[in-house]
Parts: C-alpha cells; sequence; structure tokens
C-alpha cells in the first residue's frame, strides 16, 4: 500500500495534464509549413538523458543552448512549448518520467515541470519562464542571468501551510522604458489574461479530460504514445504509470472539480471560451491585435494539452474558439515570432 500511495502521489503531480482520443487530422490546419527550423529525433543517449527531440533553428544567435524537460501534455508544458516555438528558439527537449523522475534528479528543491536549462542557468514556473524570456527578447542590453535577476521571489506558505516561492512580478515583461496609454493598457489586459489561464482556465481541463474511468485511461494511454515512453521509460514503468496515473487523476479531478466549486465541467469550459471570444472582440484576430501576445500563446498552449480529447472535440470545435485555434495552430507552427529572436543582437556590455 506504501507503493501505491507513493506513486500515485508521484503521478498526480501531473494533474494538469490531459491528452487523448483519436481522429486528430480533424482539426489539424491545411496551411503548407514555409520556415526551415528543423526538428530532430536524436537515438543516443546525451550526458546520460535521451531527448525526445531537439529543435534547431539556424538563424537563433541567442546562444542560450535551452533544455526543456517536460510532460508533454502538462498544460504548463505546452504553454512553454508554445511560446518557444512561436519566437523559433532552438531547444532540446527531455521527456521526464512520471514514476521516477530521474531526469530532474538535478534538481533538489524544485520537482515539477516545465524546467529549462540553460548552461548551469535554471528556469521554473511556466508564466515565469515566459516573462523572462520575453524581456530577454526586449532587452538585448541584458543577459539572461541579469534578466533573472529581475523578477525576485518572495518567500511564503501555501494553504496547507508549507513554505513556498511566489514571484509577484511573474506576468510582467521588463521593457526597461516608458511606455504610452494604450501600450500600458494593453499590457495590463495581457497580464489579467495570462492569470486567467492559469487560476481559471487550467483548472477546466482536469474534470473535463479525467471526468470518468474510460476518459482517464483513455488519456493516459495516449500520453504514453504522444510522450514517447517506449523510446525512454520501460514496460513496467509504462504500465505503472499509465494504470495508477488514470486512477489517481480520476480521483483527483473529483477533488479539483469540488475545490474549484465547478458543477458541469463541460459548460464551464463552454463559458470559459465565450468569455475569451468576448475579450477579443469582432475587430481583432487575436488578444494582442493582429499578432499574439503571451495571453494568447498561453491559452493556446494550455488548450493543445488537451487537442484530440472528447472534450475537445465536444466543446472547442463547437465554439468560436476553434477559428482563434487554428490561427494561433498557423502562426506558432510557423514559428512567425522568429524574427524578432531573429533579429536580437546583443549591445556588448563594458566590462
Amino acid at each position: 500500500m506504501r507503493f501505491f500511495g507513493v506513486r500515485t502521489v508521484q503521478i498526480a503531480s501531473l494533474a494538469g495534464f490531459s491528452w487523448g482520443g483519436s481522429k486528430l487530422d480533424e482539426v489539424q490546419t491545411t496551411k503548407p509549413r514555409t520556415c526551415p527550423i528543423q526538428i530532430q529525433r536524436p537515438e543516443q543517449v546525451r550526458d546520460d538523458v535521451l531527448l525526445s527531440r531537439k529543435v534547431i533553428n539556424h538563424l537563433d544567435k541567442s546562444n542560450l543552448k535551452l533544455r526543456l524537460y517536460q510532460y508533454e501534455t502538462c498544460p504548463f508544458c505546452c504553454k512553454v512549448r508554445a511560446f518557444l516555438d512561436y519566437y523559433g528558439f532552438s531547444y532540446e527537449l527531455v521527456e521526464v518520467n512520471p514514476v521516477t523522475r530521474s531526469q530532474i534528479k538535478f534538481s533538489t528543491q524544485y520537482k515539477k515541470v516545465p524546467i529549462i536549462r540553460s548552461g548551469e542557468t535554471t528556469l521554473t514556473e511556466s508564466s515565469l519562464i515566459m516573462s523572462q524570456l520575453a524581456t530577454f527578447l526586449q532587452r538585448p542590453d541584458q543577459t539572461l542571468d541579469q534578466i533573472i535577476q529581475m523578477y525576485p521571489g518572495v518567500d511564503s506558505t501555501n494553504e496547507k501551510g508549507k513554505p513556498v516561492v511566489n514571484y509577484p512580478n511573474k506576468f510582467f515583461i521588463m521593457k526597461g522604458k516608458m511606455e504610452g496609454e494604450t501600450n500600458m493598457a494593453n499590457a495590463r489586459e495581457e497580464r489579467e489574461w495570462r492569470e486567467w489561464v492559469d487560476n481559471w482556465f487550467i483548472h477546466l481541463i482536469s474534470p473535463n479530460v479525467y471526468r470518468n474511468w474510460n476518459e482517464s485511461l483513455e488519456t493516459f494511454r495516449w500520453f504514453e504514445q504522444v510522450g514517447d515512453w517506449h523510446r525512454a521509460f520501460p514496460a513496467w514503468e509504462r504500465i505503472l504509470a499509465v494504470y495508477v496515473g488514470a486512477a489517481a487523476m480520476f480521483l483527483l479531478s473529483k477533488t479539483l472539480k469540488k475545490k474549484h466549486n465547478i458543477e458541469d465541467e463541460r459548460e464551464e469550459l463552454r463559458k470559459a471560451c465565450r468569455d475569451w471570444m468576448a475579450a477579443i472582440g469582432p475587430n481583432r484576430k487575436f488578444l494582442g491585435g493582429d499578432q499574439p501576445n503571451l495571453a494568447d500563446i498561453s491559452l493556446y498552449g494550455a488548450m493543445n494539452s488537451f487537442y484530440g480529447c472528447s472534450a475537445f472535440k465536444e466543446v472547442i470545435l463547437e465554439e468560436k474558439i476553434a477559428d482563434w485555434w487554428r490561427r494561433m495552430d498557423s502562426v506558432v507552427k510557423d514559428h512567425e515570432g522568429r524574427k524578432t529572436l531573429e533579429s536580437r543582437v546583443p549591445i556588448v556590455q563594458k566590462q
């Protein structure tokens, strides 16, 4: 019983991730991909870690050498991947074993994903990672380590009385210059909706994709496929993760549903989609206008965590948000923000 309890707690750390279903071609965009960014799937273990894939943009001169540790369908990880892909960062991707988590043994204090490493520098928390890297794009006069210092942590305790570190400005982009009134209003709107994604939309995912045993099991079986578990994990760990994970998340989803006062999970998901589209209004392609901002990228990433699930087909594809999602899918997969990264020329700093 103790073994089951420990593994259940570990699998339950995946509370946010979800994926399931089939017929993925129903929601794929048809626009041909024109971006020359390469994707490799290394077969050899490097530095005792098997890379799931490697994304290479030869015009990325940032020299950050990013490595993302993730669960393939964790919504927080999906947010970070959407950000990296939209802006065309080169990065390596490591799939973390949800049972042993041996791939992140280097992180002694922080045991959640996503984690990004850039050399000896470690970035944690999805929204914080996105803000830090977005600031990196805006501030060529600053190194990544200098930018991290702009986001100080504050020691606190959570609702269970456990010590945690909060980052009060994690939704801010530190542009380093005064903005006009309109730009300030846009930045405030972006922050508010990024918080909405983290504090509300993501909490709707688990109750919707783990709402019964069949859907929960289906989700984990799909996760086994898209996470390439067969390449990295032995068979017994895959079986354990699928069945213990499905059971843990099925039970946990009921707790989360009660915690967040969700009565009808499908209807709440529909309402969230309508709220988002109302915020965009009839005259904007994205919340960011003609181009997506970090709120757009965050919601798109969170939605991709259950792309293919019954909830996605029953709700997302039946709402007006489907057109917005397809636009986002196109610009992210085409890495349309990459010129921001490729044109970033660091200012030589005086010693």
